[in-house]
């Protein structure tokens, strides 16, 4: 394999069904662009067969390399084990359920190689599922974010985006632990003066297993709490630094 200009990172957790497709999708969809890129499958302490599907994966694409963690530590913690591992300068986050779609993937680097933004993050423009209230509660606190930290992004908890590999580094540097940090993260490069430019991208159902979310209420409440460290830190912190 020649070496790869984009690195994958994909936090596993209870996956194994979508491991496999995962992996041939994205491989095609980045061959037909002529992307070299490896793939991070991160397990994230699994309780199904997720570990041995992405060994499996690993013996059958040299582009996939396997990472663990024996106990689950969430979705944030994958990104940072995994960034301690990459080979290219342009990394990429995305999940492993599909619903983001693979074949996006190359459109998003197109974007950021264009040199516009430092960060270019897929924005949700069709939902198969998560309807409802649900939904709402990502809008809202999606709108929340923007007044608190004076931004203007559409869909500021979309996980699927890419960045040069010292920015998504520094995305990941926070002077406090988050419950939730993946969802500040986006609001962390715009704090720091990254520029960050949204593409739509489709949004589809789950392709198999269970999201990790089990009740969007408690997730939601669990994100709030972190909402006055993250305005210390992102608005009134690094502003100062800005300043000085």
């Amino acid at each position: 394999m020649n070496d790869p200009v984009l690195s994958i990172i994909v936090p596993c957790f209870n996956e194994e069904a979508n491991v496999e497709p995962f992996v041939q999708r994205t491989l095609d969809a980045v061959a037909l662009e002529g992307i070299a890129a490896e793939i991070l499958l991160v397990d994230d302490g699994s309780r199904d067969g997720t570990a041995a599907a992405i060994d499996a994966a690993a013996r059958r694409h040299r582009e996939v390399r396997g990472l663990r963690h024996p106990v689950n530590r969430g979705i944030a913690d994958c990104w940072k084990t995994a960034a301690s591992e990459l080979s290219g300068p342009v990394v990429l986050i995305t999940d492993a359920d599909l619903q983001y779609a693979p074949e996006d993937i190359p459109r998003l680097v197109r974007s950021l190689e264009a040199g516009a933004a430092d960060v270019v993050q897929g924005r949700r423009v069709a939902e198969g599922e998560g309807t409802g209230y649900r939904t709402a509660l990502s809008e809202a606190f999606s709108a929340l974010l923007n007044v608190l930290f004076h931004t203007r992004l559409r869909d500021v908890k979309s996980g699927f985006l890419c960045a040069r590999r010292e920015v998504f580094r520094e995305m990941l540097q926070t002077r406090y632990r988050y419950r939730r940090l993946q969802h500040f993260v986006v609001i962390n490069a715009v704090s720091k003066g990254f520029r960050v430019r949204q593409e739509p991208v489709a949004f589809g159902p789950r392709r198999s297993g269970r999201s990790f979310i089990t009740s969007p209420i408690r997730f939601a409440i669990g994100s709030l709490t972190d909402l006055p460290r993250a305005f210390w830190e992102f608005r009134i912190l690094n502003r100062r630094r800005s300043r000085a």
